[in-house]
């Protein structure tokens, strides 16, 4: 009763002080004590959690630039792979993650992965099912781990299979253990090791009224493979099995048993589709159209002229058409901007701005048809793209 009471004044949940009643039950029950007067308690499932949400791409930026280059490969592993803290160092530090576990990453002479996203083999004795799983790790991952693997080599680290992937900072206190027990002198973590320093940058990283723990990076990676399922980029069972979820009877028939090499080679492609809601890092802006008409069209017509004119509505055959009657102004040794004076642009530009009125002699036509062209009299003027060409009519 003394005991819940400080532990109460501490501000400690019922559901968490039951925890410790629980396991003196059990020790209770076994030596055959017959015991009933513990202390009420009124535990609330899942209370601590009332203030706990998944992060977004941003907030978890900013959770990874307060990490060092061993706690970003760590985080990553976990928010991108989705591989529980115990993977990769277990409890006691027997066990963990190896680099022979990742079949793609080469080290030799130079570390690099053959390729991305590259597969990542969680043995049984590291998976909490106690089965075997496959997951994969991003290209960011692949960055982080890259750079702080060439950091332990340059440190003088020897890197074989056997490495661990998530390594000691120093052999201090290695020699105690290998003279004690030799399992724990392979270098790996403990798992208190690999969450402690997440467990810090996430603290000081979470808004106002929010609580992180270790374990929401495994919520984020299972949220965003959902919203990637939502959009059509994933399967269930394959976002189940890249989780390490026993998927029930169905998944048992299919991920569930050893992935062949066409198996793999689908769920690595979508998890590659997966990538952009996993990343935290800004995907590169594809051109904008609209921009890329606008300044193919200022090369064969006055600034003025393209601002009087609506690009948006411009389709890439309207972009040629103002192509071919520049060209036809140029080989008629009329300068572009004088034949446009003559000739107002909403003249030439039929509806919106975008048909040739008057046949031009030069028309854009397939590569394909060049040669029967040319046979019968048409003239080459000049290549436009790979494809297309423009050839001069006969007359």
């Amino acid at each position: 009763m003394r005991y819940a009471a400080q532990m109460k004044k501490e501000g400690r949940l019922d559901s968490y002080i039951s925890k410790f009643f629980e396991g003196l039950k059990s020790y209770l029950r076994f030596h055959r004590v017959a015991f009933d007067s513990f202390p009420s308690l009124s535990p609330i499932k899942g209370e601590s959690l009332a203030t706990e949400r998944v992060p977004t791409p941003e907030e978890l930026a900013g959770v990874l630039d307060r990490l060092s280059i061993r706690g970003r490969v760590a985080a990553l592993f976990m928010a991108h792979a989705g591989v529980r803290p115990g993977v990769l160092g277990s409890y006691q530090a027997e066990a963990g993650l190896t680099l022979g576990d990742l079949p793609d990453l080469k080290v030799g002479k130079e570390i690099a992965f053959s390729e991305v996203p590259f597969v990542i083999r969680v043995p049984a004795s590291l998976s909490k099912t106690r089965v075997s799983y496959v997951t994969f790790g991003s290209s960011q991952l692949a960055s982080a781990l890259l750079a702080y693997l060439a950091e332990r080599r340059e440190s003088g680290e020897k890197l074989t299979p056997s490495s661990p992937v998530i390594s000691v900072r120093s052999t201090r206190g290695v020699a105690e253990r290998r003279r004690a027990d030799p399992r724990y002198a392979k270098g790996f973590v403990v798992t208190k090791a690999v969450v402690e320093e997440i467990h810090h940058a996430l603290k000081s990283a979470a808004p106002e009224g929010t609580r992180w723990r270790p374990y929401v990076l495994r919520s984020y990676v299972s949220t965003r493979l959902l919203m990637a399922e939502g959009a059509g980029k994933i399967s269930r069972d394959l976002r189940e099995a890249i989780l390490g979820h026993d998927g029930g009877v169905a998944a048992r028939y299919n991920v569930g048993k050893r992935w062949g090499d066409d198996l793999l080679k689908e769920a690595r492609a979508a998890y590659k589709r997966c990538e952009p809601f996993l990343s935290t890092q800004a995907a590169a802006r594809p051109p904008d159209e609209v921009e890329l008409k606008r300044a193919i069209l200022r090369v064969f017509l006055s600034d003025d002229e393209v601002s009087k004119v609506d690009v948006s509505k411009f389709t890439a055959e309207d972009v040629r058409a103002v192509v071919r009657d520049a060209l036809r102004n140029a080989h008629t040794a009329q300068p572009t901007s004088a034949a446009l004076k003559s000739e107002p642009l909403p003249a030439r530009l039929e509806s919106h701005g975008t048909g040739i009125a008057a046949s031009p002699p030069e028309t854009v036509v397939p590569v394909g048809e060049v040669r029967a062209r040319l046979a019968n009299g048409w003239t080459w003027v000049a290549s436009l793209g790979a494809a297309e060409v423009i050839l001069r009519r006969p007359d």
